[in-house]
């Protein structure tokens, strides 16, 4: 993904993966509307859809195998596509890989290993070493990501260390494919069960997985036996209807790296932080690492503050990340409970709270917003803006992301866009005007290098109304940067965010 941001963006970079071919085991599962916002951005969202299956219910199941948490997710798309999907892992891998190949400027090499980092003043040099011929070669770039994994090279290179968030169990992870459905076709089901916690979740096409919680005293070794599995897997499947892709015991734990910058080497995804996967983010979390970075490194090259733009890529994530690995581990604590007493009082606790709607908040209510970084202290800054339909000087229906350049824009209440039209243009900072007819998207001031577009979708009326704004600055990334009611402080935000992300056409 960073190789595609990273063309998109006109960057010159080469992507190293030790692997020649796509690892054709799933490991990740599930991603999130934001991610399928992303794959929109780098032009994949489209490729990706026949390829996944929508995710519309989690229930959690209690001792007396009864529901004691339901999630359902609401049918409208706030964000322009739906909530959560499940999809195979190595499919995506190809499509993002395939995909380098639009950009002249991204140079994949695979079969290659980092073998060593150096950092120099104005630069970072790293040796890589082909795997089956051992010769190595010198790639310098002003910037290295560290994208590989929980083991990262880069990460050891750096000195980083990693802090441990005291959560590690062990659980097996079995992927098979089966032809018919199995449950419900597009809910997952938790088994809060203290004789043994374990998940179902159904992937796209005819691709399941379930997840089982090793107990004290079982072994990796004794529980991917065939006889092991097949035990587990007899109250929904037999083996003869099955084919298995993998079956694997896995850590589930909680990591955190000290630090994701050192100079000019950054990390991101599982080099930077591993997750506990009860709410399937630890992909999601990689993707938003690599778009936030790459963006900012874009921002860098058209002139933006250095040190504020690479200090902010931690400053932003890092926070988001660890408030959801906050999630993550206290749904895994409640999950993993092995004492029948103290199982029976959390799904009494589940089920008041559920009656109350005082349920503890997970991903799944929504995503928290980003805190700290280049935004302003304002309502609604930092949260990522809802995806609209908007109509363009030509009457055609688009998705917000799609009619906009990736630049800074401003969105106003109708009513607003008239005290904020003319100066806007000589920033070239393209507007959308929100929930009124009369504003005439092809009337723009002459020769104006901006555009106004219009949407009456009412989410984003009643975002306004909730915020308690009439302008909302965005950055490139969709972020709001800041809102207010002032037309004049709606120019200082668009003159400090295209500070900030400076555009060059």
């Amino acid at each position: 993904m960073a190789g595609n941001l990273a063309g998109l963006a006109g960057l010159s970079a080469a992507v190293l993966d030790r692997a020649p071919a796509v690892f054709d085991l799933p490991r990740a599962i599930h991603f999130d509307a934001h991610i399928m916002r992303i794959l929109q951005q780098v032009g994949l969202a489209r490729e990706m859809l026949p390829a996944v299956r929508v995710w519309k219910r989690s229930t959690f199941y209690g001792v007396d195998a009864k529901p004691i948490r339901v999630h359902d997710w609401p049918s409208d798309r706030p964000y322009g596509w739906d909530a959560h999907y499940l999809f195979y892992q190595p499919m995506l891998e190809t499509v993002l890989r395939s995909a380098l190949g639009r950009f002249p400027h991204v140079d994949p090499r695979l079969g290659v290993e980092a073998v060593a980092v150096e950092q120099f003043d104005d630069h970072v040099s790293v040796t890589i070493r082909d795997v089956l011929s051992g010769e190595p070669r010198q790639l310098d770039a002003r910037y290295l990501i560290g994208a590989d994994g929980a083991a990262s090279f880069v990460r050891a290179s750096t000195g980083i260390r990693l802090l441990d968030g005291d959560f590690d169990e062990p659980w097996l992870v079995v992927d098979l494919r089966c032809a018919r459905e199995i449950g419900r076709p597009n809910e997952s089901e938790m088994f809060c069960d203290p004789a043994r916690p374990a998940t179902r979740v159904p992937g796209p096409g005819n691709h399941h997985r379930w997840e089982f919680m090793l107990l004290p005293g079982e072994t990796p070794e004794d529980m991917q036996r065939p006889e092991s599995i097949r035990a587990l897997l007899a109250p929904w499947v037999s083996m003869e209807e099955t084919e298995i892709i993998r079956a694997s015991v896995y850590r589930f734990h909680s990591l955190i790296a000290r630090s994701w910058r050192c100079g000019r080497v950054f990390l991101a995804g599982d080099a930077a932080h591993q997750t506990p996967p009860f709410l399937g983010q630890g992909l999601c979390h990689g993707m938003r690492d690599v778009q936030n970075l790459v963006g900012k490194l874009a921002a860098v090259r058209a002139g933006g503050p250095t040190e504020q733009l690479l200090d902010g890529y931690e400053a932003e994530r890092r926070p988001h990340v660890e408030r959801i690995i906050d999630m993550a581990v206290a749904a895994g604590r409640e999950i993993c409970i092995l004492d029948p007493v103290e199982a029976k009082e959390r799904d009494t606790r589940l089920r008041r709270a559920a009656i109350s709607g005082d349920l503890p908040r997970t991903t799944f209510q929504g995503m928290p917003p980003l805190t700290g970084g280049l935004f302003e202290a304002t309502p609604g800054a930092g949260e990522l803006f809802p995806q609209p339909y908007v109509l363009d000087g030509h009457g055609r229906l688009r998705m917000f992301d799609d009619a906009l350049p990736p630049r800074v824009v401003v969105v106003a209440l109708g009513a607003a866009v008239p005290e904020i039209r003319a100066t806007t243009d000589r920033l070239w900072v393209p507007i959308v005007a929100v929930d009124d007819p009369a504003i005439d998207p092809a009337i723009d001031p002459p020769n104006s290098p901006t555009r106004t577009l219009r949407t009456q979708d009412e989410a984003v009326g009643d975002w306004f109304d909730q915020h308690g704004a009439r302008f909302a600055v965005l950055r490139p990334d969709r972020y709001v940067h800041g809102t207010t009611g002032s037309a004049d402080e709606a120019m200082a935000m668009i003159r400090a965010a295209c500070g900030y992300f400076p555009h060059t056409d």
